[in-house]
């Protein structure tokens, strides 16, 4: 028996045996893969149906607040005038019953004022938290995206290193069955 026959099948069996191993390697990686292009789709149209929401609903709630305070703000002087001639006829009508009645009405009134301020405020602090949660939501999404993009360079590189191997395999095991062949005539 020529030894190196049996070297040269050995070589052909061990090799053999490696490809099956890496094509196993490379069928499994191509599901892990797909299964995590699966899950970063999922979670940009999550993430995608969130903004949505974000600015469909609490959009509309905003510009609903948004109006009432405007239509307050805008009606409050009038009241506060109607209420400052109240004021004066009570005053001219019984000066000692109405004067503790006309005190509360102002501080109600000055009372309803600041409340209508702070809310005012409130709009502006949930109009600006929802800005930032849209720009949140953004830049998570943005950051899957590359995420996405890093494993599909990755899979890119892989095949391209696995195709330079594959054509780089392809003369060299056309010479070593060559001389294996040779003895064997």
């Amino acid at each position: 028996m020529d030894w190196s026959f049996i070297a040269s099948l050995f070589w052909k069996f061990s090799l053999g045996i490696l490809l099956l191993a890496l094509t196993a390697l490379v069928g499994y990686l191509c599901a892990m893969f797909g299964s995590l292009r699966n899950s970063l789709n999922s979670i940009r149209n999550t993430l995608n149906s969130a903004e949505n929401i974000i600015n469909q609903e609490v959009g509309v709630l905003l510009t609903d607040v948004d109006k009432t305070v405007k239509e307050v703000n805008t009606e409050l002087p009038q009241l506060l005038q109607n209420l400052n001639g109240l004021t004066a006829s009570l005053q001219t009508i019984s000066d000692s019953e109405v004067r503790a009645t006309a005190r509360n009405i102002q501080e109600m009134s000055g009372a309803l004022n600041q409340s209508l301020q702070q809310l005012e405020e409130l709009v502006q602090k949930a109009g600006h938290f929802s800005g930032q949660t849209i720009e949140q939501a953004t830049f998570f999404r943005n950051q899957l995206a590359g995420s996405l993009t890093e494993v599909i360079s990755l899979w890119q590189g892989i095949k391209a290193g696995w195709d330079s191997f594959a054509s780089g395999q392809s003369p060299t095991s056309s010479e070593n069955t060559s001389p294996a062949e040779a003895p064997n005539e």
